[in-house]
């Protein structure tokens, strides 16, 4: 054997390192413990202990050796196969292997550090560190002398008693399933509860945490609405967390009852917290085609079915023993025995039940149902009419139920009224109906119009559906002759009443103009009266102007006068005695020439008076004109009628001498 040879087969054993060599000729396995050489012949080669099995390895590189087992002070080893003789333990080179006991598991706390014999097999767990809010799961999986519990048998270690946590022999601690061993203890808070199952009868104190009482193996529990932690135990084992169902307003959710099994409608707003011990949520399953009638979509699991009824609707909800008319707009939450009272309606123009429309809503309010009729008048022409029908539905005594009496409400109209216009077309010519075709319609269904009074409509009594409005959206003649006939009448009749409008219009239009000329004149003559009067009363503010100014002169003229006639009565008074004498001897004188002189005129020729009489006269009236002028002007009349006026009043005119006096110029004048 070479040198290189002699250097592979030598394995280097380090201190707190073993390996193990099986002898090839006998089968033993011998434990080799470090710091040691291990020079191996060629009856003898290196193993390693996998998965129960001892497997040949190589010594080339270190491979089969392996370190010590080693746990620290807050660890510990489950160590599986331990020694018979416990107080055993390996020494430093070469080591016959020691009896074990197979199957047999023991926990090593830590500190501690130790090879492993042949065929064991050890783990080192980390100690469990446990809050107050947190536990283990321990088994029993051997019988101890101070353990009397079963194999199999679990146990909870809570944080609230112990802190750290290290097993002893004969229990184990259970995986949580989420590569731990430590498990939070569930949270009780407001709006969850816990589900409990009793798997070993126990007695509960009142410091328990579960109200104090019995309980049999098998019994579950509830606890709801409670604030702090639950740890399971022995006894008690968790089946879930029930959390509460938000409920909002119009939102609702169907609870069983497990012991009668009736089934609630749960309606919100709420927090619903089931009690599974008593209720269980159900889900009641709807067709497709029925939740479409419902207008109800797909919503979460376990939610009540609500139906939305719009303003102007209504629905019938009925159950076994019941039935509600809900009307619009409400929201209505269907219990679990509820349904819809299905409609089905006749469809198409004219109406026909052969294709019909399934709906679970009524229209009570501003029903439009449209038909289409062919008629026939009392000359047998044949007409074509499309009608629209505005209903509603009324109650009587508060009963609105009889609404759903007649699932085809649709057919029964128009098969009703169809009726009536066929009797009311029937007793028409085709010239009086094609005039009066909307009056002879709308008095068949609404009655006839009295006065301003409306139209009473038509009330059916199976269902209290009333029609209160009739709509002729077209009459047509469906015989081409007769239509062309009646078309050219109406185009006459047409074009007749087109000329008297427009004669009326015409003849109203000379009426306006005529009135209108009549009302310039009116206010012409009104703006001449008006005119009239300013001159009027422009004239007498200027005359009273003039008889002021007058009035003013007379009076100063008059002062001076009186101032005149006191200073000179005076000497006037004297005056007047000696003049009366002077008089008297002039009376005397004159009397005597007068006389003288009426001899002498007597004795001339009467027409040379006369000659001398005229020039006097029109020497008088021209100087009666040229100084009466001014008076005439503030008299507003003409010098001649002033000047007549004036001589008329003397001794002058009582003769007709002014004729003869007044020349025509002063006349015109």
């Amino acid at each position: 054997m070479s040198e290189r040879d002699i250097r592979e087969r030598d394995i280097l054993v380090a201190s707190n390192e073993y390996a193990y060599v099986q002898d090839l000729t006998k089968g033993d396995i011998v434990l080799y413990v470090g710091p040691t050489k291990i020079s191996l012949s060629n009856t003898e080669r290196l193993v390693d202990y996998r998965d129960g099995r001892f497997v040949p390895l190589r010594g080339d590189d270190g491979i089969g050796v392996s370190a010590f087992v080693t746990a620290s002070s807050s660890q510990y080893i489950v160590l599986e196969n331990p020694p018979k003789d416990p107080t055993v333990r390996p020494t430093k080179g070469n080591n016959s292997a020691s009896e074990l006991l197979i199957g047999r598991r023991v926990v090593v706390p830590g500190p501690a550090s130790f090879p492993l014999w042949p065929g064991q097999r050890a783990r080192v767990i980390d100690g469990h560190a446990l809050r107050e809010d947190e536990y283990l799961i321990v088994r029993v999986y051997d019988v101890t002398a101070d353990d009397p519990r079963p194999i199999g048998a679990e146990a909870i270690i809570r944080g609230a008693d112990v802190s750290f946590y290290v097993p002893r022999t004969g229990l184990e601690v259970l995986a949580s399933g989420k590569g731990g061993y430590v498990r939070k203890a569930y949270r009780l808070r407001k709006g969850k509860g816990l589900h409990l199952r009793v798997v070993k009868a126990f007695v509960a104190g009142e410091e328990d945490q579960v109200p104090a009482g019995h309980y049999d193996a098998g019994q579950d529990l509830f606890l709801a609405d409670r604030e702090g932690f639950f740890f399971p135990t022995e006894s008690l084992e968790i089946v879930g967390e029930i959390s509460a169902i938000p409920l909002a307003e119009r939102e609702g959710v169907y609870a069983r009852e497990l012991a009668t099994g009736r089934i609630q409608t749960i309606v919100g707003p709420l927090n619903y917290l089931p009690d599974p011990t008593r209720m269980e949520i159900v889900h009641r399953e709807l067709t497709e085609d029925v939740a479409q009638l419902y207008g109800i979509q797909e919503g979460a699991p376990g939610c009540a079915h609500s139906i939305y009824v719009p303003s102007g609707f209504a629905v019938l909800v009925t159950a076994k023993s019941r039935r509600e008319v809900v009307r619009g707009p409400q929201t209505r939450i269907l219990a679990f025995d509820e349904d819809l009272e299905v409609l089905e309606l006749s469809t198409g123009k004219p109406k026909t039940s052969e294709r019909t429309l399934r709906t679970c809503f009524l229209q009570t309010d501003g029903n439009k149902v449209s038909d289409v009729l062919r008629l026939k008048t009392a000359d047998h022409n044949e007409i074509e009419v499309a009608v629209s029908y505005r209903v509603s539905f009324v109650t009587k005594n508060g009963e609105s139920e009889r609404w759903f009496n007649v699932k085809d409400y649709v057919g029964l109209l128009c098969d009703h009224a169809g009726s009536l216009l066929r009797a009311a077309v029937r007793a028409a010519t085709i010239e009086v109906f094609y005039q009066q075709s909307t009056e002879i319609l709308r008095g068949a269904i609404l009655g006839e119009k009295r006065g301003d009074e409306p139209r009473t409509g038509r009330l059916f009594e199976e269902n209290g559906m009333w029609i209160y409005d009739v709509e002729v959206l077209d009459v047509r003649i469906l015989d081409p002759e007769v239509k062309m006939l009646v078309g050219d009448a109406q185009r006459n009749a047409m074009m007749a009443d087109v000329h008297r409008r427009q004669e009326m219009l015409r003849l109203e239009s000379e009426r306006l103009k005529e009135e209108v000329n009549q009302a310039i004149y009116t206010s012409q003559i009104a703006t001449l009266g008006k005119a009239v009067e300013h001159e009027e009363t422009k004239r007498g503010l200027t005359l009273a102007q003039v008889e002021s100014q007058l009035g003013v002169e007379d009076a100063q003229k008059l002062r001076r006068a009186r101032a005149e006639a006191e200073a000179l009565s005076i000497g006037s008074a004297a005056r007047l005695a000696s003049v009366a004498k002077e008089n008297e001897l002039d009376r005397a004188q004159l009397e005597a020439r007068v006389a003288a002189f009426k001899e002498q005129m007597g004795a001339m020729h009467p027409e040379l008076v006369a000659t001398l009489k005229m020039l006097g006269n029109q020497k008088l009236a021209g100087e009666l004109s040229k100084n009466l002028s001014p008076l005439a002007i503030l008299g507003g009349e003409s010098v001649g009628d002033v000047l007549e006026r004036l001589i008329g009043s003397l001794p002058l005119g009582t003769d007709g001498t002014v004729e003869k006096v007044l020349p025509a110029k002063a006349k015109r004048a």
